[in-house]
């Protein structure tokens, strides 16, 4: 763990404007969109401390979660290796890329990542982090064997992560099978044609997990590809949602497509929100709990970027924060109850801006986002490591304000970024990059930021 001390700027006030997310560099035809009050004037400097955390390996940063409680407050991040583990697919061999999945906790002097697990994945599919009722993190993520026609680890597993150290994993889907009653909304079960929603052994993709605060038990949501091998098991797969302690399956988006990028939260009173990224047609939608069942809603029709921005806060209010792909800016939306949503609205509009968005609440109920900025201005030439970084914005009053956490020349800094609060202190974990000249290829690393 290295420890660094940075001076950090602040961005004027940003007003907010009405407008109506995948993952890749900006549009060519993208314009500068600057708005006088949003300019980068530095109004600090502010001291955050920085903290390296090489245990994650230097490829590590990848698809960061956040989990907080009180004063608690730990993250999760997948690290690519050099290895590959093999597997098979209907009798043929084949090989899986190796990713660790590094937990980070607080240490003495600063943060301390501990490689929890190491699983074959064909492709990076993501990690869930919470704190149970006893304050012990706990992990869940995709492992197990391969499935029958997709190479790599296929079941969703849940695990205790004490002091960093993987406990006795449980095995919350190793298949399709629904096992709740009843197994799937009622206005839904017309899309399991053919019982499509139950085939398959492919499943646990982007696990997410949080706690009930009725109860006090997790509950997790995750992605079913049914075989995960053809085009259609992606267009035809499930969203499927489990509450401790006995772990039901339920199906709470059938055969939509969806999945990807899934956020969960829970309501004060103890009702499930689950957000997540459809591919076709690409649309944001919302499955949640309400008084006689589930409702399912489409929060924002389009193509977004890498990754939604989601929490409910202790008063009940849902937020969405995710990138328009098409606007190339950072949009956000809420509701008092998650039915009834506002119209978008701009936080950032200075070039091109929004990435991976990260959106927690504070201690006052205030909610913000973590983000990472692109470029200052809207060209397509991609993201220029010296005018991007890591930006946070807060809402206070009614009005954003946006700061500049990091944005060191001639690095990559604020990709995947993962926001929690503790203490009430903003905590943020993100990638940094930079070339690595001696290996003729870039490295990176996980680095934590740590308000003063």
């Amino acid at each position: 763990m290295r420890t660094i001390i940075l001076p950090v700027a602040i961005v004027g006030t940003l007003g907010l404007s009405c407008s109506g997310g995948s993952r890749g560099e900006p549009d060519a035809g993208a314009g500068r969109r600057d708005a006088p009050v949003a300019a980068d004037t530095a109004t600090g400097p502010l001291v955050w401390q920085f903290f390296d955390v090489p245990e994650c390996g230097q490829q590590a940063g990848y698809q960061t979660v956040a989990a907080a409680w009180d004063t608690k407050v730990a993250f999760a991040t997948l690290a690519p290796t050099s290895e590959q583990a093999a597997c098979t697919i209907l009798d043929r061999a084949a090989t899986a890329s190796v990713f660790d999945i590094c937990v980070v906790l607080p240490s003495a002097s600063g943060f301390v990542g501990t490689i929890a697990t190491r699983q074959p994945y064909a492709a990076m599919m993501g990690v869930g982090l919470a704190f149970d009722k006893t304050g012990e993190p706990m992990l869940a993520y995709t492992g197990g064997p391969s499935a029958k026609l997709r190479c790599g680890a296929s079941d969703l597993l849940l695990a205790s992560v004490s002091g960093g150290s993987l406990g006795t994993p449980r095995t919350i889907a190793a298949d399709s099978a629904s096992t709740a009653t009843p197994a799937m909304p009622p206005d839904q079960a017309a899309n399991c044609a053919q019982d499509v929603c139950n085939k398959g052994d492919a499943t646990g993709y982007w696990p997410a997990i949080a706690r009930d605060p009725v109860s006090g038990s997790l509950a997790v949501a995750f992605r079913d590809l049914h075989d995960g091998f053809a085009d259609v098991d992606f267009n035809e797969s499930d969203v499927e949602f489990a509450r401790g302690d006995a772990y039901s399956i339920f199906t709470a988006d059938v055969a939509r497509g969806g999945g990807s990028y899934i956020r969960l939260g829970f309501s004060p009173a103890g009702k499930a929100a689950i957000v997540h990224y459809v591919d076709k047609p690409p649309a944001i939608w919302l499955d949640h709990e309400i008084a006689d069942g589930w409702e399912s809603k489409q929060l924002f029709v389009g193509k977004i970027r890498e990754q939604i921005g989601f929490a409910v806060s202790s008063q009940g209010l849902h937020a969405l924060a995710y990138f328009d792909d098409a606007r190339q800016l950072l949009a956000y939306s809420e509701s008092s109850d998650g039915s009834t949503w506002t119209a978008a609205q701009d936080v950032d509009r200075d070039g091109v801006t929004g990435y991976y968005p990260s959106l927690a609440f504070d201690d006052s109920g205030n909610p913000a986002i973590a983000y990472y900025r692109c470029n200052d201005y809207g060209v397509g030439q991609g993201c220029d490591m010296n005018k991007d970084g890591l930006y946070l914005a807060r809402r206070s009053a009614g009005s954003w304000s946006i700061q500049k956490i990091s944005g060191e020349s001639g690095k990559t800094d604020g990709q995947y970024t993962a926001l929690a609060f503790a203490g009430g202190k903003a905590v943020i974990a993100f990638q940094l990059t930079y070339p690595d000249p001696v290996a003729g290829s870039s490295q990176s690393i996980l680095r934590v930021a740590k308000e003063p």
